[in-house]
């Protein structure tokens, strides 16, 4: 077990005396961000009254993480300190640290990372600390930028694609702070992939403390619902007195313990206050951007107005803006008052000290002076006095700087004033004219020449994998990085190297930066080959530059890697074999390493190719899955628990907006489809690049509404997406765009159906080879369509066309009107319903007008249009689905909450689909869309058997009595949608319910999923595309990701399960845990205590008092000998010396104990007896001794027999520590 997770075992129990470690910084240099632990941006240093400038370097200008979080943008902008006379700035441009001599501005050193670095280091005495993408703490000697150690956070090397890099699952983006001797520091921002905080030793990098429990928390989120979604790391953490500042993204900060690491609070959905990656702390306040917040308990706020947070100095918090304010925050003032219902109101307030009417972007105090900027101009600010006010000292142009970048960034040291712009530009100002001013230009990127032999050579391979928008290469062993350059010549494409020898990556490296090479188009990798963590179907290429370091020699593992990393529909990799090493390569490769594999040899090259879709994978192509409406993927490989393939990519600012209830995005093909205002938008499956826009203006006008409405929820979607071409109905006219290029391949328009003009497309779908419409849609209130509304929701004509060519197979016209959500295919059939809406029946007759004849639901033979049967008897429904599988045709409503009034909400009909024969008619409450799963029709909360309209049951996991089915989610705005083993939707955060276990409910933290259902298992893949934009609620993360099956990631629930007075078959107790959990074989595993939401109720008592419950993040564990998930060894009691479980009734069970050493003991220090129902059945079991420290062991013993009440008693050894307990399973024997 790795030494770092024995340190936090220990130290979980242990209160740490944090001691002062290293030489305090002086005054003249500005050590860590915004210069000190509490990130004040005050200084005593006084700067010289006037200021010249000194140098200037031009850098390349910084993206940031994010394009779409406006409150996350830190590292946008380069953020340099300054120590021991060294200008020291990190790059995500390069992912390197560099120091400059601040004086002349001249390079020292420049030290290499993993990963993005996108915070600024901290320094202390003769060292520097950092924090990368790679989720790893760096310590490097200041002088030399020589590695003195390296930490990771991260539980396992894995890696995924964030925001378009390579990088660690669990990002370090909890920028460093250093206070006392500890370096605190976060890594991961995905709650559901656990979170990672941690207090290093500076000077000899052991682990202090380490919290890994706050991910999965079962916290009130956004709209004050609950969920599994704790904290998400991101900015610049902040230290106070005992108080741990962590912020959280788009969220509010949360504080820790500093001296433990304990939570001490996490006020997420409080005051809908929004966060930001900037912090700031004074003794009593602390600031997240412009607003304040009481420290000791987090529960009070206050905007303070400014871009930033403010300058904290003399007791006082200073604001700029169109004026300059100082507030004193020593003691806030907190008042509490009644309103006039009685319901207390607390005001929260700083008093304030003055004010100046001087227009100012405030960054920073130096000695009386504050420093900020007034568009590009510079401004220094005296402080009032007794005597003045506060009066501007200068201002002058920001000179030297070309570029049209405005002032992001000061800092203060060694008498000079740094000033950082957003285009990249770094300038130093002292307090003396210089002779010659230096200017250090940007370095030119080198291009390589058309005829470079390696971009040819580069070129052949690009040609094979034949994608026209590019792709992502991977290089398994390198020699001097050509064909790394060869191969991002090419556009679009994207490059990864990985070699085992660190002196091969340093010096392809420096010849990247040389040649000003940014790592977003090639980034190098030190790592085996064979051993990296490489997220699966990354690369649509897998080349090597050198055999003999790709590991190769290790056929079958690097066959396994390759094939891995391999994109399905058509990834490649590419190898300079012989025929001996072809032969070897051939021997590997099977359909069990290898499934639906191609391989091929031809002069000299072998060729590994990933055709075709992921076997058990399936599309999502329309609006509601398919032809047939079954709101059901038929997806067999996204299941339960979940682990991230990607996140980030590509912006929302082009996308519809969340409550316009725009078009599901669709998923086929190994891409994703989504809608925005004047666009579709194609994004690679499994890395989430944008793959091309095509501009289609006003094509999604009616969905581009920021209010609720019914959307696409009533219209339908407009286009419909298949493998080989995108169909959209755009006006009059349907497009047919290419698939993989976005370019237009074909325009078809309708036919002539009667009536003057071109009739309008307002339905479409694709069945096999035929493309189906609803032309002329009807207006019948004259309404904006898409919104609460009829019109647009029917048509008058149906039009069968040739989906190839675009010929008319057949058109019908309606009586009254064919409901979209009514027109489903399958099986050769096409089905509809011909009715007007109720809303429309209801305001004819207040006209004195009466419909004739009746609706009617018709079957037509898809092909020829000949009716094959119909029916005008029980027509009610606006809905219809169609179970391929069972060849059955539902009739029923849509209702939900944002959909028309007149959806029917109590009746369900099914038919047999080649006659029209009722199959059963029933009376039922339901809310929709239905989903067709299998036998098994799921409404939004229920089941009924699509066979005979019974009640679904389930077997209580618990007691094995059978009851009604049923699930439960907190709020969301969203109808939820299914696979085989998943139900997605909204739960406050994105929510999922495990069908294949049936194993409750749970989340995927730190995101929300989008007003529309945009959690869709497809082609392999969880998508979540963001559809979220115009969404101000402050969830930690606002982003595109990709979510895969992954056994080892964890996954917490609730239940709602009865359990009543029944004896109990199967239970699990996990002492501890954050929530419920279903295992492997079936038993369900119960919180105790709970904390996460639901739980079925069992009598359970715990004694003594003072119990220490502990949990931490299952991947620090290993399972020893004896099995036991890691999940369960992973929480747990200390100090336990009895449980009791109420088993009702008389039975005999077998009873399985489950333990782990939770602390960095050695053997002999924890032995504890175990006694069962008075029995005793261990003596003295050491944990440490017998399997050892951070493994799971299981003790069992059979034939207990418990009438009522089982007693478990745990007795320490004399002298030893308390005993400790993670679970208990109980099975009727």
């Amino acid at each position: 077990m790795p030494s770092t997770f024995r340190n936090w075992l220990l130290l979980l129990s242990v209160p740490i005396l944090l001691v002062h470690s290293g030489a305090t910084a002086t005054a003249a240099d500005w050590p860590m961000w915004r210069h000190d632990a509490g990130r004040s941006a005050a200084t005593t240093e006084t700067l010289a009254k006037t200021l010249h400038r000194q140098w200037t370097r031009h850098l390349p200008k910084l993206q940031g993480a994010w394009l779409d979080q406006d409150t996350v943008r830190a590292d946008a902008v380069h953020q340099p300190i300054v120590a021991g006379g060294l200008l020291l700035i990190g790059s995500s441009f390069d992912d390197s640290l560099s120091a400059w001599d601040l004086a002349t501005g001249e390079p020292r050193w420049k030290f290499h990372t993993e990963g993005p670095i996108r915070y600024a280091p901290v320094a202390s005495g003769d060292r520097v600390y950092l924090v990368a993408d790679d989720g790893c703490l760096y310590c490097l000697e200041l002088a030399t930028g020589k590695q003195v150690f390296r930490h990771t956070a991260a539980p396992r090397d894995q890696w995924v694609l964030g925001n378009s890099r390579l990088i660690s699952a669990w990002p370090a983006r909890g920028g460093p702070v250093l206070a006392d001797g500890q370096v605190y520091y976060a890594a991961s921002i995905w709650p559901f992939m656990g979170i990672f905080i941690e207090a290093v030793d500076a000077d000899t990098g052991q682990v202090t403390w380490r919290n890994d429990a706050t991910g999965s928390i079962y916290i009130r989120q956004p709209h004050n619902s609950p969920a599994f979604a704790g904290l998400a790391p991101q900015g610049y953490l902040a230290a106070s007195g005992n108080a741990l500042i962590v912020p959280n993204g788009r969220s509010v900060p949360a504080l820790l313990d500093r001296r433990t690491g304990k939570l001490d609070y996490f006020h997420l959905a409080k005051y809908r206050r929004s966060g930001g990656d900037q912090v700031a702390a004074s003794s009593a306040a602390f600031f997240s951007g412009d607003t304040g917040f009481d420290l000791k308990t987090g529960l009070h706020s206050v905007r303070l107005g400014g871009s930033r947070c403010p300058v904290l100095a003399d007791g006082l918090a200073i604001t700029g803006g169109d004026r300059l304010r100082a507030v004193d925050v020593t003691r806030p003032l907190i008042t509490t008052t009644k309103d006039k219902k009685g319901v207390e109101q607390t005001k929260f307030t700083f008093a304030e000290k003055w004010t100046a009417s001087i227009k100012c972007d405030l960054f920073l105090k130096a000695g009386p002076r504050l420093y900020g900027s007034r568009g590009r101009d510079l401004i220094a600010v005296d402080l009032p006095t007794k005597d003045q006010p506060a009066q501007v000292a200068w201002t002058q142009p920001l000179e030297g700087v070309s570029a049209e970048g405005s002032i992001a960034s000061m800092l203060v040291a060694d008498g000079r004033l740094v000033v950082v712009t957003t285009d990249g530009a770094i300038s130093c100002y002292g307090p003396a004219p210089v002779e010659t001013l230096i200017e250090f230009a940007l370095p030119t990127p080198t291009a390589l020449p058309d005829d470079n032999p390696w971009v040819l050579a580069a070129g052949k391979l690009i040609d094979a994998v034949a994608s026209p928008t590019g792709g992502i290469a991977v290089v398994l062993g390198l020699d001097e990085g050509r064909l790394l350059r060869g191969l991002a010549y090419h556009p679009n494409w994207q490059v990864i190297g990985i070699d085992k020898d660190a002196g091969r990556i340093g010096r392809i490296r420096r010849m990247l930066d040389a040649n000003g090479v940014s790592r977003s188009r090639i980034a190098v990798h030190h790592a085996d080959p064979l051993q990296i963590g490489l997220p699966p179907y990354l690369a649509h290429l897998v080349t090597t530059e050198r055999l003999e370091s790709s590991g190769f020699d290790s056929t079958a593992a690097f066959v396994t890697q390759v094939f891995g990393v391999l994109r399905p529909y058509g990834g490649r990799a590419l190898l300079p074999l012989s025929k001996a090493q072809h032969a070897r390569l051939a021997a590997s490769v099977d359909n069990q390493r290898c499934p639906n594999h191609k391989l091929t040899a031809a002069g000299g090259q072998s060729a590994l190719v990933r055709p075709g879709p992921l076997p058990g994978s399936a599309p999502w192509t329309h609006q509601y899955a398919d032809a047939a409406n079954s709101s059901v993927s038929d997806d067999d490989l996204v299941k339960a628990p979940l682990g991230l393939l990607w996140f980030g990519g590509s912006s929302n600012k082009s996308i519809l907006p969340r409550h316009g209830h725009g078009p599901t995005e669709q998923v086929v093909g190994g891409r994703l489809f989504i809608e925005g205002p004047d666009i579709i938008r194609a994004v690679d499956v499994y890395t989430g690049r944008v793959l091309w826009e095509a501009s289609l203006p006003q094509v999604g006008q009616a969905f581009n509404f920021t209010g609720h409405q019914p959307g696409a929820n009533a219209t339908g979607s407009n286009y419909v997406s298949v493998e080989d071409a995108v169909y959209v109905a755009y006006q009059s006219r349907c497009i047919k765009l290419d698939p993989a290029t976005g370019d237009v391949i074909a325009e078809f328009p309708l036919p002539s159906l009667g009536d003057a003009g071109k009739p309008k497309w307002g339905y479409i779908a694709v069945s096999g080879d035929l493309l189906i419409a609803g032309a002329e849609p009807l207006v019948y209130e004259k309404k904006r369509v898409g919104g609460y509304t009829q019109d647009g929701t029917t048509s008058r004509h149906l039009v069968v066309m040739d989906r190839h060519n675009g010929k008319v197979l057949w058109t019908r016209e309606a009586h009254y009107g064919f409901r979209h959500n009514a027109i489903v295919a399958g099986d050769g059939m096409l089905y509809a319903i011909d009715r007007l809406p109720d809303t429309i029946v209801t305001l004819m007759l207040r006209r004195g007008r009466k419909p004739t004849g009746k609706p009617r639901l018709v079957a037509y033979e898809a092909r020829t249009g000949k009716e094959a049967w119909s029916t005008t008897e029980g027509v009610f429904g606006t809905w219809l689905g169609y179970s391929k599988d069972h060849k059955l045709l539902l009739q029923c409503g849509r209702p939900a909450r944002d959909m028309l009034r007149d959806e029917p909400a109590d009746r369900m009909i099914v038919y047999r689909g080649n006659d029209g024969k009722i199959r059963w008619d029933k009376k039922l409450k339901y809310s929709g869309p239905c989903m067709l799963r299998g036998e098994t029709i799921i409404t939004q909360g229920s089941a009924v058997s699509l066979l005979n309209g019974e009640r679904v049951t389930r077997t209580n996991p618990l007691t094995g009595l059978t009851q009604p089915w049923g699930y439960t989610r907190n709020y969301g705005c969203n109808s939820a949608v299914a696979s085989r083993h998943l139900m997605t939707f909204r739960s406050a955060a994105a929510g999922y319910f495990d069908l294949a276990r049936d194993g409750g409910t749970g989340n995927l933290g730190g995101f929300r999923s989008s007003c529309s259902s945009n959690l869709i298992c497809a082609d392999g893949v969880l998508n979540a595309p963001d559809y979220t934009r115009t969404c101000s609620c402050s969830y930690q993360n606002q982003a595109s990701l990709a979510l895969v099956h992954d056994p080892r990631a964890e996954m917490w629930t609730f239940n709602k399960l009865d359990v009543g007075s029944s004896p109990l078959k199967h239970l699990g107790l996990n002492l501890g845990a954050p929530g419920d959990r279903p295992d492997d074989q079936g038993t369900l595993w119960l919180e105790f205590p709970v904390v996460g939401g639901p739980s079925p109720k069992i009598a359970v008592t715990a004694a003594p008092a003072s119990i220490q419950w502990f949990s931490g993040h299952s991947d620090r564990l290993g399972a020893g000998p004896s099995g036991g998930p890691t999940w369960i060894g992973a929480s747990g009691a200390r100090g336990i010396r009895t449980l009791e479980v109420g088993l009702p009734g008389k039975a005999t069970y077998r009873v399985r104990l489950h333990f782990a050493e939770p602390d960095a003991v050695k053997p002999g220090a924890r032995r504890f007896s175990i006694s069962v129902a008075g029995k005793l059945i261990r003596r003295d079991l050491d944990l440490a001794a017998t399997v050892g420290v951070g493994r799971t062991m299981v003790v069992e013993v059979t034939g207990v027999e418990v009438d009522g009440k089982l007693r478990i008693e745990l007795t320490p050894a004399n002298g030893s520590l308390p005993a400790v307990l993670s679970g208990i399973e109980v099975h009727v024997d």
